[in-house]
């Protein structure tokens, strides 16, 4: 399958001297994957999601979007190949939903970059897309957090890359609106898209995703199938607490569960 991204051996420091903060990362996310970034807190998830849409530069090591180098691509051929969604949405935005979501198909507008009926319509079904039409003509600075965050997702969507790479996008999200992400990342991947997510959830990691890579200390510590990844042997001395896992009656997915003195 097509690589829709490689990132290899990527070191990064946030200032000079300081540890660094990814240290000799590697992944790939291939046409029809989502992949599932994974550890602790301060682990390096959302600084390598950074690197790999170029809004971070590595001081060594490479990414290459369809193959070509990241560095090499201008702004515009980098915004058609990659969207991203960061953890923290701006919320005193003096702009509707709809104007949000338009702004995702800057990428694909002409010199003067003014939007024709095509981009409306793109960005009311990207809208759609997130369950959030109904917020089309609303303030984002009037929205809750939930709401702002599936404009946001709307704008990604409008985007139309086939790459998306999303930091914890279900955080503020309510259970139906996180079902609902998951099935249309599915959808996208079924149509030859990929996604690169960084999540906290660990069943929706295992739920969500083809492969998961477990981050500790910047580095890569393990990387497999869900069900090779969320082993207690592997999480517990990686979030320095007991775990236990189990398979989902349903679907026989890994279902992770911290042990709790009661």
């Amino acid at each position: 399958m097509t690589l829709l991204l490689e990132a290899r051996d990527l070191h990064f420091r946030h200032a000079p001297g300081a540890p660094e903060a990814v240290a000799g990362a590697s992944l790939a996310v291939r046409a029809g994957e989502v992949v599932g970034v994974i550890g602790p807190n301060a682990a390096g998830k959302s600084t390598l999601a950074r690197i790999c849409c170029g809004l971070l530069t590595a001081f060594s090591g490479d990414v290459f979007l369809k193959g070509e180098p990241l560095q090499r691509l201008t702004r515009r051929d980098r915004a058609q190949r990659v969207a991203f969604l960061p953890q923290q949405q701006p919320h005193d935005l003096a702009f509707t939903a709809r104007e949000v979501a338009l702004m995702g198909r800057a990428p694909h507008l002409g010199l003067w970059m003014l939007e024709g009926p095509r981009d409306l319509e793109r960005a009311d079904s990207a809208l759609a897309e997130a369950d959030a039409l109904d917020l089309a003509g609303r303030s984002v600075s009037q929205l809750s957090g939930g709401e702002r965050q599936r404009v946001f997702l709307a704008r990604a969507f409008a985007q139309d890359a086939a790459l998306l790479i999303l930091d914890e996008p279900t955080a503020s999200l309510d259970l139906a609106h996180q079902v609902l992400l998951v099935n249309a990342l599915r959808k996208r991947a079924r149509s030859g898209g990929g996604a690169l997510l960084v999540l906290h959830d660990l069943a929706l990691a295992g739920a969500a995703c083809d492969r998961l890579v477990l981050l500790l200390a910047g580095r890569v510590i393990a990387e497999g199938a869900p069900a090779d990844v969320l082993r207690p042997d592997i999480l517990s001395p990686a979030y320095a607490t007991e775990v236990d896992v189990v398979p989902d009656p349903a679907t026989g997915q890994p279902l992770v569960a911290p042990r709790i003195a009661r």
